[in-house]
């Protein structure tokens, strides 16, 4: 075992990369920004399975890691919620800003975020992208954590909002701005 275990080794070791390749060792420079963009609405007041919490709480306790994560790195990060009642009203909190630590006040806010009402995703992306337009650097990102689908009281076809908020990931990968999405829904595969 162990001659064959050399064998491998050494044939590993002779093997020589593509010379029309260029390669650097090391890892990216620069800080990124990322702006977490959690979904409020009324179903994330849900319980996430058996451990009574609800999908808020872990998408808050998430929220409270990832800054903490940060705060030691040169990386920026802005936690923001949204939530809607109609086109005519998307709610969209800014619980902390870029360049803020996560005590005191902010701590507080995401703490007391509520969540209520429906899921307009792409007029969130839309306000979250043009808040990343003015934020410095060239590794800027939308973290999009959510439940399901988008919906709201006055959409009665499913993929309008669907479509919707396709259009606005594009629009941010045009500005610029990369979109992630974390969906907590074994259906996701349909619409993300």
């Amino acid at each position: 075992l162990n001659a064959a275990i050399e064998v491998l080794v050494d044939r590993r070791l002779s093997l020589q990369p593509e010379a029309r390749l260029f390669m650097r060792p090391g890892r990216e420079t620069g800080a990124s920004s990322i702006l977490l963009l959690l979904d409020l609405s009324e179903s994330t007041n849900e319980q996430a399975g058996t451990s009574g919490q609800t999908l808020l709480d872990i998408e808050k306790q998430a929220a409270f890691l990832l800054a903490d994560a940060t705060m030691s790195t040169e990386d920026r990060i802005a936690i923001h919620g949204f939530s809607s009642n109609t086109r005519t009203e998307v709610d969209y909190h800014r619980i902390l800003e870029f360049g803020s630590p996560l005590q005191g006040l902010a701590r507080a806010r995401l703490a007391s975020v509520p969540a209520r009402h429906s899921t307009r995703i792409g007029a969130a992306l839309r306000h979250a992208t043009a808040i990343m337009k003015s934020e410095a650097g060239n590794h800027r990102a939308i973290l999009l954590v959510t439940d399901g689908e988008p919906a709201d009281v006055d959409v009665f076809d499913p993929l309008y909002l669907i479509e919707d908020a396709r259009v606005a990931v594009h629009q941010a990968r045009q500005a610029g701005v990369r979109v992630f999405c974390i969906a907590v829904d074994s259906n996701a595969d349909d619409y993300v």
